[in-house]
């Protein structure tokens, strides 16, 4: 084949490795810099400019976190592109090239890849790709973005050809096209179409619409080709994709990731609240000029937390594995029989550790629940058994034997209650590699060590043995 999928060698993984633990791009907030002076003609540190994107991203938090029909996200005006540039911007570039890298490195992207860019913004999610291959010199790319808004495409043409050349020559983008994509779509056929933090944006339609929406984007795709969205991890934002992808599937779409068709079930869990998270990035000189010593927490926006799915047409997943029919593991949407007894369980892991400092806890899905369910395990609790499940990456799937089943009235949910007794493993999936906090150690550090008769929560006391129940298959 002429342009196969693409493997980067021993160098270039080393380079791409080095590339995503850097957590700051400093030609972006020079570029970033410069836009701001030419569209206000004043030094990009003017107070009067610094109080204008201030007030632009104090806006734009208002209208964007704003639910249902009172939302209403808009880029009119210079300022508001502006605020989107100094604030969103840098994390979602971040997102969008660590992300892209694993799609790389899992052997789902071609040597050169045709990329359609929905909602481009000022082109966010192209400098995100261009990021990544500037690691893998023997791959190419041609990008075609799609913006309606004037003023992102004005940002684009300033930003993009400014950050291709210092990424070298191997992506293409090409002047971004003024289509609304609720009406229309460019021509052509794509190897992966990515729409980052844009879906969510269309208030004028509703999540069938969406839906729909998705299946036209499809029928771009390359017979193996990728659509990736994006999506901020709130809870609005982010149950909101869950349904809108299961809507999709519904209309044919395969969802390659992150959930996993283990039951081989339609996923009627809702609401489901799933998201993933990279290491921080560091803060730009210009956000800490917006936050100055006082009002660091509205500005300063390092945080990289977002909710993705991948659909594909050729009905391949990154997770192929189903629950055998004969396997003696309880399905969640029974759980409410299971309720006060132990259980085994067979599970995807579909959080990294949300817990508190005194507990790990992990959003746990089979695809057949009607409620969430969390796996829940007290820090003194823990034993090597348990790693399987502390190191899981996102979208993994574990086998937790031994759970206590124990209904959250406040939460709403299910928690399934791991001991010492309970035991965990891998079945399909990778671990991150990083183990997790010893929370335990870091209680005692900071509490004492439990002199005078003073326990934890989850410690036994000296003597004492656990309770043996019956585990219900």
């Amino acid at each position: 084949m002429d342009n196969p999928r693409y493997t980067p060698t021993d160098e270039e993984m080393k380079s791409l490795s080095s590339l995503i633990s850097e957590r700051s791009i400093p030609k972006l907030n020079q570029v970033t810099i410069s836009y701001i002076e030419k569209v206000t003609d004043k030094k990009w540190n003017d107070e009067s400019v610094l109080e204008k994107i201030r007030a632009g991203i104090t806006g734009q938090k208002d209208s964007y976190w704003k639910e249902g029909d009172k939302k209403s996200v808009a880029y009119r005006g210079a300022y508001s592109v502006l605020s989107y540039m100094a604030y969103q911007m840098p994390g979602y570039v971040h997102e969008v090239s660590e992300f892209f890298a694993g799609l790389l490195t899992s052997g789902l992207i071609r040597k050169h890849i045709r990329v359609l860019d929905v909602g481009a913004g000022p082109g966010t999610a192209t400098l995100g790709i261009a990021r990544v291959l500037s690691a893998v010199p023997s791959m190419t790319a041609e990008i075609t973005a799609v913006e309606r808004a004037e003023t992102h495409r004005e940002a684009y043409s300033f930003v993009v050809p400014r950050m291709l050349q210092s990424f070298g020559g191997n992506t293409k983008a090409n002047k971004p096209l003024s289509l609304d994509i609720t009406k229309e779509l460019p021509e052509g056929e794509f190897d992966l179409i990515i729409c980052a933090n844009i879906i969510n944006e269309l208030t004028s339609l509703d999540r069938e619409g969406k839906a729909n929406l998705l299946v036209e984007l499809s029928k771009h795709l390359s017979r193996d080709g990728n659509l990736v969205v994006l999506e901020p991890a709130d809870l609005e934002n982010s149950t909101a994709l869950r349904d809108v992808s299961r809507l999709a599937k519904e209309k044919g779409l395969t969802i390659y990731a992150p959930c996993n068709d283990i039951r081989g079930v339609p996923c009627k869990v809702s609401p489901c609240w799933t998201f993933k998270s990279y290491a921080d990035i560091k803060p730009t000189r210009l956000m800490y000029a917006l936050g100055g010593e006082k009002e660091k927490y509205r500005f300063v926006n390092t945080d990289v937390k977002f909710s993705y799915a991948v659909f594909r047409t050729d009905g391949h997943r990154k997770c192929g594995y189903r629950i055998p029919a004969d396997a003696k593991r309880a399905r969640l949407s029974q759980i409410k029989r299971h309720e006060g007894k132990r259980i085994h369980v067979t599970v995807s892991v579909m959080s990294n550790d949300i817990g508190d400092m005194k507990n790990y806890l992990f959003l746990a899905c089979d695809g057949s629940g009607t409620v969430p369910c969390y796996l829940a395990l007290p820090a003194f609790h823990r034993t090597p058994e348990h790693e399987a499940l502390l190191t899981a990456s996102y979208g993994s799937v574990v086998a937790v034997d031994s759970v206590l089943v124990r209904y959250n009235q406040k939460q709403k949910a299910y928690n399934l209650l791991m001991g010492q007794e309970s035991f965990c493993r891998m079945i399909a999936g990778t671990s991150t590699g990083v183990p997790a906090p010893d929370k335990a150690k870091a209680l005692k550090e900071k509490y004492g060590t439990g002199r005078r008769g003073v326990h934890y929560a989850g410690e036994r006391k000296k003597g004492e043995t656990s309770s043996k129940k019956k585990v219900r298959k």
